[in-house]
């Protein structure tokens, strides 16, 4: 009795959210909160910069410390490694004008330029019956830097620690996200509107399902969306359908 009861008060509840037009607008008012969220979320992804927070964390200190041990070359298992004593350190400009030193690095074959310039700099190392060693380098992106050094005459090729910079990209990756959760959310809203004017159901439900790509508020505004097209779905029957195409006849012979 009781489970029959039930059943029938979920039957007619059920019959009666399905014909009930403030239904259809609440669903369609959750999917446009949903979407609403989306949108905010891409503006704000559009006011970050990255060129801006990146200026930011390097402009925190404008000098930096390189420091760092030269050591020689590994020969073998068991010859190589030892660390180089009176090795000269110089720190030049891309111009060629002398930044900082020169140094000599101490027993521990140890040296250290204290605030140096955060700025591109090349490092050049000579050694007495040293191959000498240049790094191209920017004060700071290396925390310690460890210079092998071979036996012999000449200068080897020059190593740019530097990398590579992935501003540009990343800056385009942002905004092509934001202008994505933009669109989106956007497809949510106009989902909102067809359910509330109750027109155009498959395109409702298909514009709402993009609209759960633009993740406004994380996960607030996809389960906003999916609650409110689950209601919509509900609501399948007051959507107006298309009017049905009626074939007339014309019979001359049965005219007037």
């Amino acid at each position: 009795m009781v489970r029959d009861s039930m059943r029938d008060g979920a039957i007619e509840w059920r019959d009666q959210l399905r014909n009930d037009p403030s239904a259809r607008k609440a669903g369609a008012f959750l999917i446009g909160l949903g979407s609403t969220l989306g949108v905010i979320l891409g503006f704000l992804l559009i006011a970050v910069n990255p060129a801006d927070l990146l200026d930011g964390q390097g402009n925190s200190s404008k000098t930096a410390n390189v420091d760092g041990m030269i050591v020689e070359a590994l020969e073998s298992d068991t010859e190589g490694g030892e660390p180089i004593q009176n090795a000269t350190l110089t720190l030049y400009t891309f111009d060629g004008d002398v930044l900082a030193g020169p140094i000599l690095s101490n027993s521990a074959g140890r040296f250290s330029f204290e605030d140096v310039d955060r700025m591109e700099v090349r490092l050049e190392v000579d050694a007495q019956g040293r191959v000498s060693e240049h790094r191209l380098m920017v004060p700071g992106d290396s925390s310690q830097l460890v210079i092998s050094m071979e036996r012999g005459q000449g200068e080897a090729e020059v190593i740019d620690l530097r990398g590579d910079s992935h501003l540009d990209d990343s800056a385009l990756l942002g905004t092509a996200i934001a202008l994505g959760t933009i669109l989106t959310g956007l497809a949510g809203i106009s989902a909102s509107i067809s359910a509330y004017q109750g027109k155009a159901y498959r395109r409702t439900q298909l514009f709402a399902f993009l609209g759960l790509w633009s993740r406004g508020g994380v996960f607030v505004g996809p389960m906003l969306i999916l609650i409110g097209m689950a209601i919509v779905t509900s609501t399948k029957s007051q959507f107006l359908g298309k009017p049905a195409r009626v074939a007339i006849i014309h019979d001359p012979e049965g005219a007037d």
